[in-house]
């Protein structure tokens, strides 16, 4: 039985992996372009973790690295159609949030094997975000994550959050002017 399901498994993702590239002419209709529309940010009454996950190299990373640069961080999953519609507009967005001194962190919570997320990654060509691996939801348990896509901006200080559940144009300017606009109401 439970070859099988691998199988399965292994069908839908290789499935995914070959229409990645068509889901934006499908979904892009749904989401919101309009200049006046607000984000629904919302605030986070959560403590950060303090626990390690991995960094793209496999090494440890930790929230306290980015103390002192505000930072953005995705949590997305290579099975969540939503994150793989999101993914290049993040990419697009690392430049202009660069120029903000705002950090981009995508953390994926797959449990496959980092490689092979990461390789997911390059092949839908999202190159620009720092990459994190939270493959036993250590970040995401202790952010109570219940729902993917979801962002979390976080001031410098790291004593402040808010949040956006579900997906985003983050290729658009009024999205980064926005993303601007509460990291001030943050400070």
């Amino acid at each position: 039985m439970k070859k099988n399901q691998l199988k399965i498994y292994e069908s839908r993702r290789s499935f995914l992996q070959k229409t990645t590239f068509l889901a934006p002419f499908f979904v892009s209709s749904l989401m919101s372009s309009s200049a006046h529309s607000e984000m629904d940010w919302q605030k986070a009454f959560v403590s950060f973790p303090e626990m390690p996950i991995q960094n793209e190299d496999g090494t440890e990373l930790n929230l306290t690295q980015f103390i002192g640069k505000p930072l953005i961080i995705n949590f997305w999953a290579t099975w969540c159609a939503p994150c793989i519609i999101e993914l290049p507009h993040l990419d697009s967005a690392v430049d202009h949030l660069k120029q903000k001194d705002v950090s981009l962190l995508l953390v994926s919570t797959d449990r496959s094997p980092r490689r092979e997320v990461s390789l997911f990654l390059d092949n839908i060509g999202v190159f620009k975000p720092l990459r994190g691996y939270d493959p036993k939801a250590v970040w995401a348990r202790k952010l109570k994550i219940s729902a993917l896509p979801v962002t979390f901006l976080i001031n410098a200080k790291q004593t402040k959050c808010v949040f956006l559940v579900g997906t985003a144009d983050w290729s658009q300017p009024h999205v980064i002017k926005q993303v601007i606009a509460q990291l001030s109401l943050l400070n």
